[in-house]
């Protein structure tokens, strides 16, 4: 029997993906969780949904090759249901300075980030139907910059542009498209402070002195699909704890 709503999610097999792919199953999506290369992530993560009671299975692709992309939204279609939510989540870094970035780098990055968005979201919508939702995931760096950042804020700020792009032009069709620009993400019980002092350093500077972690993301991304969320389109949700406005500051500024 066929699901009555399908979620394709980009970079779903681990980490915030795969949590947004949980809340989203609990909201009683089936879920395609897509990935490029590792089947083991993939393998596990469908496991743990369908425990969970989920109806969920994997596809792996290079999702800024059109035809597999197409190839596999009809093999989604066929066995989990019609596709009508997609989050654009899969993503790439090759931090660096730009005098040293080298030039595979920097494709490797947009190809990841901006044309595979491109791509997943147009072969998507053409077998949308109205009341379809797209979510791109960008980031704060999508909004400001810092130093030694390569490609990864360039990108980011084209997938914004981009998904303002698409929210016009769909919104006829009845697919409505925004996004999530989230900060730093990390979870309380990595105890990732120990590992990153100078990332901490910089979260401690911000008006809420936190991080987001992967949970908030995954609820925004629940949010943005449901009706409560019905008017919000070509606009991101910024997650990150108040930073973009005081991200210059320095310590002593903020207290």
């Amino acid at each position: 029997m066929q699901s009555v709503k399908t979620a394709v999610i980009t970079g779903g097999t681990q980490g915030v993906g795969l949590r947004m792919a949980e809340r989203l199953a609990q909201q009683g999506y089936a879920i395609a969780l897509v990935g490029r290369r590792n089947q083991r992530a993939a393998q596990q993560a469908v496991a743990m949904l369908q425990q969970q009671g989920a109806h969920a299975a994997y596809w792996l692709v290079d999702i800024t090759q059109r035809i597999e992309v197409s190839t596999m939204l009809t093999s989604i279609a066929n066995t989990l249901g019609e596709v009508q939510l997609l989050v654009n989540n899969a993503g790439s870094s090759a931090p660096a300075p730009l005098l040293t970035l080298g030039d595979d780098q920097w494709q490797q990055v947009l190809q990841t980030q901006l044309t595979g968005t491109f791509v997943m979201s147009v072969e998507t919508a053409r077998c949308m139907t109205p009341g379809s939702v797209i979510i791109n995931i960008a980031g704060a760096s999508a909004h400001r910059c810092y130093p030694n950042a390569g490609a990864f804020g360039p990108s980011k700020a084209a997938v914004v542009n981009l998904t303002a792009q698409m929210s016009i032009e769909w919104a006829p069709l009845g697919i409505r498209v925004c996004g999530i620009s989230p900060g730093p993400i990390r979870d309380i019980e990595t105890h990732w402070q120990q590992h990153e002092p100078q990332l901490a350093e910089e979260v401690a500077r911000l008006p809420l002195k936190r991080p987001v972690s992967s949970d908030e993301v995954a609820r925004s991304v629940v949010f943005l699909a449901s009706d409560a969320a019905a008017s919000f389109a070509g606009q991101m949700l910024i997650l990150d704890s108040g930073g973009l406005n005081t991200w210059y500051m320095t310590q002593q500024e903020t207290r």
